[in-house]
């Protein structure tokens, strides 16, 4: 008798929500905490990049051991749901860390930075494990079902475009009627960040009720403590072609699409249209959903490798008609071309979104077959490496390139200016357009597994572990 759970709706549903509201709460530091530092906190671009290249620095190594931590591990609700409890509480506390004003009680802009970068290594650092434990759990919530696997991946990319919309439209309204309200600029970052990270714990706490019987604890015995390395991790990257082919790929769309996405909003400061930007954020979320929903039936006949090149290539070409459309001759923002540019970019990354943690696992079930070495517990969090390397790249070198662009908040002012708009036009689209094209063009030359021979390798797998397990 088989009385392994079956996977259900619900299951599906509240794996996704829990995403989205993490996803929706992460949003509020990841558009704007450049501009909070740099415009309310009084802190240089330069010194931010530095400060954020060492704090990014340090959540890559973070990321580096949060696999081999986590396959090493067997906690008394389960490998994968004993860490979900606790990264539920350490995600909520670092998200909200990352926009609270210190100025009240910190004068000194340096330790005032510090208190934002201890708020990002907490976040990102339970980020490394959450993404993890997450892209684990496909695996055991679908087992070796590819279309269960589909399934949880693509309705985790619909919910997150669905409660992009909300928070798109609401975000920057509430935070302007707290600012209203209060007289503090910088009140509603806090308040709103703390709102949606209040939903975040609610719709987590009930996935893991939902999702405990898929990851029982494991016997002692079995938790893999000797073969679980840093050693192995980093063997799977290299001696396994196609994941080390993702990981160069993924890798360099992360640090291009990091710089656009780290200064994007000072598009609509310096432009004078910022009381436009929800509404821009609001469209492309719309966009993002019907994406969300029109495009993985289609990419499920393309296949994951095609829709995975046109997702770079489509994201290349929205950047540089950013680059070239963006601003009227005048210097004034188009925001009509601005937002259909920024809606290129989200169709782009819902070419592939859908498929999700799929592509690494199916490397992993690949190279289990062709090695004997089953490493797929590693597959998630070796897809969190090339993130974090964008991160750490892509998300430090914004500081730098602003400071590059000439930009500077006057005195007595509170909108900054660039001296040199064509280079923060470059900053904004034509750099990060080039790394994405090179990214496409490693992928399609070289990426060569497909959808049919990761379904074989997938069952072969599953039958390898029940012969193993009779």
């Amino acid at each position: 008798m088989d009385n392994k759970p079956k996977l259900t709706s619900m299951h599906v549903n509240m794996y996704a929500l829990a995403n989205g509201m993490n996803t929706m709460a992460s949003q509020i530091p990841t558009q704007y905490i450049m501009m909070f530092c740099t415009d309310f906190l009084g802190i240089s671009p330069v010194a931010y990049g530095t400060a954020m290249g060492i704090a990014k620095t340090f959540d890559f190594f973070v990321c580096i051991f949060a696999g081999p931590i986590i396959e090493k591990s067997n906690g008394k609700h389960g490998k994968y749901i004993s860490w979900m409890r606790i990264l539920t509480a350490t995600l909520f506390f670092g998200n909200i860390i990352q926009v609270f004003d210190t100025s009240a009680f910190i004068t000194n802009p340096t330790i005032k930075l510090l208190f934002v970068c201890f708020g990002y290594c907490m976040f990102h650092g339970s980020m490394n494990f959450n993404a993890t434990v997450r892209g684990s759990l496909v695996r055991k919530l679908a087992g070796a079902n590819m279309e269960d696997r589909r399934k949880l991946t693509t309705r985790q990319s619909q919910v997150g475009a669905a409660v992009s919309i909300i928070s798109s439209a609401i975000t920057l309204p509430c935070i302007t009627f707290v600012e209203k309200l209060t007289g503090s600029p910088t009140l509603g970052y806090f308040l709103v960040a703390l709102a949606f990270s209040s939903g975040f714990v609610i719709c987590n706490t009930i996935f893991i009720k939902l999702a405990a019987p898929f990851d029982p604890p494991a016997p002692a015995a079995s938790t893999g403590a000797k073969s679980a390395s840093l050693k192995d991790m980093i063997e799977v990257i290299f001696t396994n072609k196609q994941m080390l082919i993702l990981v160069i790929t993924y890798t360099l769309f992360s640090i291009g699409s990091q710089i656009n996405a780290g200064v994007t909003t000072y598009f609509f400061r310096v432009t004078g249209t910022f009381g436009q930007y929800a509404l821009v954020q609001t469209i492309r979320a719309f966009v993002a959903f019907g994406a969300s929903i029109v495009v993985p039936p289609i990419g499920k006949k393309l296949g994951k490798k095609t829709s995975l090149v046109i997702g770079r290539y489509l994201y290349s070409a929205g950047a540089i008609f950013i680059y070239v459309f963006g601003l009227k001759s005048d210097g004034s923002a188009n925001l009509v071309l601005m937002t259909i540019g920024m809606c290129l970019l989200r169709v782009a990354t819902y070419t592939y979104m859908p498929f999700g943690v799929n592509y690494w696992l199916d490397c992993a079930e690949y190279g289990y077959y062709t090695t004997g070495k089953d490493m797929r517990g590693f597959a998630a969090a070796i897809m969190n490496i090339p993130t974090k390397i964008g991160f750490a790249i892509g998300g430090s070198a914004v500081g730098y390139l602003v400071a590059w662009a000439g930009y500077n908040v006057p005195a007595g002012a509170t909108v900054g200016q660039f001296t040199y708009m064509n280079r923060y036009m470059m900053v904004l689209g034509l750099i990060p357009a080039v790394i994405c094209i090179f990214s496409g063009v490693l992928t399609q030359l070289f990426y060569k597994l497909t959808d049919e021979e990761a379904a074989m390798y997938a069952k072969a797998n599953a039958e390898r572990d029940a012969q193993i397990e009779a």
